[in-house]
């Protein structure tokens, strides 16, 4: 099917992110990806095209836009097969995908136990729509689904003239977030532990808190976003998986060869009283804990960078800023780089993953440390949620964290906490609390019915006044 280059200009949105759940909820049974980065939502609407990787990371598959599959058996790297499908779809505007958490110990060739989900999936989309107050702008494969879409944001532009939506769901209540808690701080007794015996200087065990409800992802996001300050938001729901998350901080954003990841270690409540955003009167600055998972954060972040960036070019912006992220706040850094000219997104991506989890480890062994304290493999928790653009050399990706997760068994919340020789696990167990609840308030259950005031009725409405109606 020929792509339809032409794109549909409409008036901005007032109020984008109503405007983006609403038309989201339209099409919710369909896989769809939600990215937001900046002042502008990027939404993905059906798969034109897929490419996931097994669990084990042994097998890629193609599938097309009438279910048809390909696959290969993967005896390398999967990187030439990712760069392949990106690069066969490169003119077709962007693609967004999720990387597993094994991903990167599949890439440095370290042992993993599979997890449930994809180590990796790639979508792109039939429909694509970048909203922002400005404008609206709608592109698609076929002319007749991008006309559908715009016409369906049209009605929702009229029908919607307010400064909010009034969603049925209401949060499923108090979710307990204490679960497991002496077996978490155990674990956290034993990386302590293999810290003073020199074998890494930082990890960050996390724990999961199962969910007794099935999760209403876009209510989730409607909510969720209005009380979080996330550097990135998403909702994604392909092959059966579904996340909506919050993310805390950019893993790696690269745009015309200019790189940066955010290094984000040392967390407090933001309600604290000594949260105040001043960096010469912030509790942060003063704990030497905080600081340490800090510094050892950004040592980390220039090590992986200097891998795929010109030495020279690597910088550090904001250093130890005081960034408020929902209910708590976090020490953050900017580092920087300029992109090597035989190196890509996807030669800094695994790096990163690991960077993140075990930063004192270099090399060997540090996604093994990780094995050790977990009690089960990580889907995609700690993973990345990226958006790719081909055509004006856009990687982004984001920390996959203060994310609510749901397959077609389970659905759980999950957090961790920086270990370092400093920690106790009392306050460690207490860090993936307060985590979670930036979060937790928020997730919707499932409607079993919509009232006259669900999305879908919005848009039922919206859709016929855009017919005439």
């Amino acid at each position: 099917m020929a792509r339809f280059e032409q794109q549909i200009i409409l008036p901005g949105a007032e109020f984008p992110l109503e405007t983006a759940v609403a038309l989201m909820d339209y099409y919710s049974k369909s896989d769809y990806y939600l990215y937001e980065r900046g002042d502008r939502w990027y939404l993905g609407l059906g798969a034109h095209a897929s490419l996931v990787l097994d669990p084990k990371g042994q097998t890629a598959t193609e599938i097309d836009n009438e279910g048809r599959k390909e696959s290969v058996a993967i005896t390398d790297l999967p990187t030439d097969h990712i760069r392949q499908f990106v690069s066969k779809y490169s003119s077709h505007g962007k693609i967004f995908g999720q990387v597993g958490f094994n991903y990167s110990a599949r890439c440095s060739g370290q042992d993993y136990a599979p997890s449930q989900w994809p180590m990796l999936s790639l979508m792109v989309p039939c429909v694509q729509v970048v909203m922002d107050r400005i404008q609206i702008m709608v592109t698609g494969y076929a002319e007749d689904d991008a006309c559908k879409v715009s016409e369906h944001i049209k009605g929702i532009l009229k029908t919607i003239p307010m400064d909010n939506i009034y969603l049925p769901s209401k949060p499923h209540g108090a979710i307990d977030l204490t679960v497991n808690a002496d077996e978490y701080k155990a674990r956290v007794a034993n990386a302590i532990a293999d810290i003073a015996k020199g074998k890494y200087t930082k990890a960050i065990p996390s724990r999961k808190v199962p969910l007794d409800f099935r999760v209403d992802m876009l209510a989730t996001l409607l909510h969720g976003r209005r009380a979080n300050t996330p550097a990135r938001t998403f909702s994604l729901s392909h092959m059966g998986m579904q996340a909506t998350g919050f993310s805390p901080e950019v893993l790696l954003s690269i745009e015309d060869r200019n790189v940066y990841t955010e290094a984000l270690a040392g967390t407090q409540l933001s309600e604290s009283p000594e949260a105040s955003l001043d960096p010469f009167d912030n509790k942060l600055h003063s704990d030497a804990k905080e600081v340490m998972e800090h510094v050892i954060a950004i040592k980390g972040s220039i090590r992986r960078l200097s891998q795929v960036c010109l030495p020279e070019s690597i910088s550090i912006k904001d250093f130890m800023k005081v960034m408020p992220r929902g209910s708590v706040q976090h020490l953050f850094s900017h580092v920087r780089g300029r992109l090597r000219s035989n190196c890509d997104g996807w030669d800094a991506l695994p790096g990163l993953i690991a960077n993140i989890t075990v930063p004192g480890m270099p090399g060997q062994g540090n996604l093994e440390a990780i094995r050790c304290i977990e009690p089960e493999p990580r889907d995609l928790y700690c993973g990345a949620v990226l958006m790719l653009d081909e055509c004006s050399k856009l990687f982004d990706a984001t920390l996959v964290l203060r994310t609510v997760f749901q397959d077609a068994s389970r659905q759980w919340l999950q957090a961790g906490a920086g270990v370092t020789r400093y920690s106790k696990p009392e306050r460690e167990f207490a860090e993936t609390c307060e985590k979670l609840g930036s979060v937790a308030p928020f997730v919707m259950p499932q409607r079993d019915s919509l009232g006259s005031l669900g999305f879908k009725s919005i848009v039922s409405r919206a859709h016929l006044r855009s017919q005439g109606r």
